[in-house]
């Protein structure tokens, strides 16, 4: 399978669980922690086996990214997110600077390389911190409101993270 490919459903994936949590943010049976640490949970197991199908490729943005994910989960469990929403926003805001550095780090490889990806990297970097910052200030309502705008935004991060692999697939079929 090609890199696009999995990266796109990686993507795809995302935006089923954003539509998921933005159909149902009533979902009074779980707590905001139980919603958070199972949508990170799957985050990591998709990454990580997107790391395994592409590790011929030398890319570890699958594994970094795991890795950014089980330590926004562990850091979701050690607080008490339910009760206090300003520590709900201290791991979003975590997650959020780890997968800024990782995607700086995609970008700069792609500079180096003289790839003009870089540029759309650049663009969804500051696009995706945007979205998290504005998302970790606006959690400081009730549970069924916290769920949903962390409904929009997965939903915006599985859109962010179709573009590049649309991208390639756009450019490489041009360029045939």
């Amino acid at each position: 399978m090609k890199k696009e490919n999995i990266d796109l459903l990686v993507g795809v994936l995302m935006i089923l669980l954003g539509s998921i949590l933005v159909a149902l943010p009533h979902i009074n049976i779980v707590s905001i922690k139980t919603v958070l640490t199972s949508v990170m949970s799957f985050y990591m197991i998709i990454n990580f086996l997107k790391y395994a199908f592409t590790m011929k490729f030398k890319d570890y943005e699958g594994l970094q990214v795991s890795i950014a994910s089980l330590v926004t989960c562990i850091l979701a469990f050690t607080l008490d997110i339910n009760n206090k929403p300003k520590y709900l926003a201290i791991t979003i805001l975590v997650w959020l600077i780890l997968m800024s550095l990782i995607k700086l780090k995609k970008a700069d490889y792609y500079h180096d390389r003289s790839n003009n990806l870089w540029t759309l990297k650049i663009f969804i970097l500051s696009f995706f911190i945007l979205v998290g910052l504005l998302t970790s200030i606006n959690l400081y309502y009730n549970q069924e409101v916290q769920i949903l705008v962390l409904g929009y935004f997965f939903l915006t991060h599985g859109l962010l993270e179709t573009l590049e692999p649309l991208t390639i697939k756009i450019t490489s079929k041009e360029s045939k």
